[in-house]
């Protein structure tokens, strides 16, 4: 696919149905977050990197560069150039902002399993086999933290985000006496460390899943409390609903508590809470290979934004970011022998896969029109 090449060009060329009560009016206290999403496009063109780059800054007041690619750990290493494909994704960030969007930049030096070294990013695109090289090495090898450690250094001088994510979703696969989870702590220790005495003014953490085909909730509290000696953020990523414990349950809000992450935030109210991913099917999900049959709603979608970010609020969020803004069933489509995970979050856009604006845009952007404390 050309999704990460085509940004290059954009240097170039550039309501709800049932009340849930979290609906703001006008006597409405201000947000505590900033609210945004990814420019991840519902296709693979031109026009529709354009159009969804575009309507993401306006309608939100963070942009979330989610760089889950892979590592260009070679370059990294070695001080060479970037790849053209992976310096593109980067020069892109930038473009067309506003001055007063906010970025959160995120990477990872774990794989989409969030067990094993990421693969290698190149020009031949995300998630190459990695080079013999790197293909025994583990997390606490000297060569990989020096590599992770040069690629965070050059992509936080490249992007200057407010925010910076060094691990996505680090509590997600590993066990508490996994010998991979000890080898990504000696990990973190030196990354955090390290990027904390380089940039002391830069927000620096590692984000966290509230749920895990891995681990209960309790092993996952128990991982995220262990892991936030190496952040400086609470930082929750969220979808839910897909629950776990249920993969036939309705997404249904009601179903799930409304209090859904205080447990996470009170694992250190000291530390700030945030929201770095979240979003919510409108439609049916069916995926018959992984056993998912979860029937969805544009209007239980809409409940879920609503309950979202009166949760956000109550907790002091300072961010929460939305993954997608509109469906991808034309990527999804033209994608040839689509992963059963690629299909998980393809009806999660606040627009449908016409481009029509659902109920939880309208919900979305009442909350937008709030004053952000």
């Amino acid at each position: 696919m050309r999704t990460n090449c085509l940004l290059l060009l954009l240097l170039v060329l550039l309501s709800c149905s049932k009340d849930d009560g979290a609906s703001p009016n006008i006597d409405a206290k201000p947000r505590t977050f900033y609210m945004g999403f990814t420019a991840f496009p519902y296709d693979d063109s031109l026009a529709a990197h354009q159009e969804t780059y575009h309507n993401v800054i306006a309608d939100g007041d963070i942009f979330l560069n989610h760089l889950d690619h892979g590592v260009p750990w070679h370059e990294a290493l070695n001080d060479l150039p970037f790849p053209p494909e992976v310096q593109n994704t980067l020069s892109a960030t930038r473009t067309g902002l506003g001055p007063n969007t906010k970025i959160l930049l995120t990477a990872t030096p774990t794989d989409q399993t969030r067990e094993n070294l990421a693969r290698y990013w190149n020009d031949n695109g995300s998630h190459q086999p990695l080079p013999a090289f790197w293909q025994d090495k583990m997390f606490d090898d000297p060569d990989v933290v020096s590599a992770y450690i040069n690629y965070c250094r050059r992509i936080i001088d490249e992007v200057r985000p407010d925010y910076f994510a060094y691990a996505i979703e680090a509590n997600a696969a590993f066990r508490k006496n996994d010998t991979a989870f000890g080898r990504f702590l000696t990990l973190a220790d030196t990354v955090y460390t390290t990027l904390k005495a380089d940039y002391p003014g830069l927000p620096i953490f590692l984000t966290v899943q509230d749920q895990s085909f891995n681990n209960s909730k309790a092993k996952l509290l128990e991982l995220t409390a262990m892991l936030l000696e190496y952040s400086d953020f609470i930082a929750v990523s969220t979808y839910p609903f897909l629950f776990y414990g249920d993969v036939a349950r309705d997404a249904n809000p009601e179903l799930f508590a409304d209090d859904w992450l205080r447990d996470f935030r009170n694992l250190d109210t000291a530390k700030p809470f945030a929201i770095s991913e979240t979003g919510f099917c409108a439609e049916d999900l069916v995926i018959e290979n992984l056993g998912i049959n979860i029937r969805g709603t544009e209007d239980w979608q809409a409940q879920y934004v609503g309950k979202l970010f009166g949760q956000a609020n109550d907790l002091g969020a300072e961010f929460v970011l939305w993954f997608v803004y509109r469906d991808y069933d034309l990527l999804y489509n033209s994608t040839p022998n689509p992963p059963d995970i690629f299909k998980v979050w393809r009806d999660n856009g606040l627009l449908d896969g016409q481009g029509n604006k659902r109920l939880a845009h309208t919900k979305w952007m009442e909350w937008k029109k709030l004053a952000k404390e």
